[in-house]
């Protein structure tokens, strides 16, 4: 029968490590790619209002990154050129205020 002597470090349990942070998924796809993926992407841009992934589809067209057939790249131009148009410039329009007398701005009684 043999004694076995351990370090006094194996003896003891280890601390668990902390948890090392996730790594973010990448929101974008290796280039070139097809026109349906532009599609999708630049719908989900739509939808979330995500300017970033917006602006990245309206760049990757623009050199030439996207694939497929001309119709449909055609139709993603027209598309990206709808969406990535700027806003119009509006005015705020004046705040209703109700006139004296019961009669609001428009000229109607209002009855209550």
């Amino acid at each position: 029968m043999t004694i076995e002597f351990w370090p006094r470090r194996l003896l003891r349990p280890k601390p668990k490590l902390p948890p090392r942070p996730k790594t973010s998924r990448k929101r974008r796809p290796k280039l070139p790619i097809r026109v349906g993926k532009a599609h999708q992407l630049l719908s989900s841009a739509i939808i979330c209002s995500d300017h970033e992934l917006a602006s990245w589809v309206d760049l990757v067209v623009k050199q030439h990154q996207v694939t497929g057939k001309p119709e449909q790249l055609l139709e993603l131009i027209k598309r990206l050129d709808t969406v990535m148009e700027p806003l119009p410039d509006v005015s705020p329009s004046p705040l209703a205020v109700p006139s004296p007398g019961d009669l609001s701005a428009a000229g109607t009684v209002l009855v209550s």
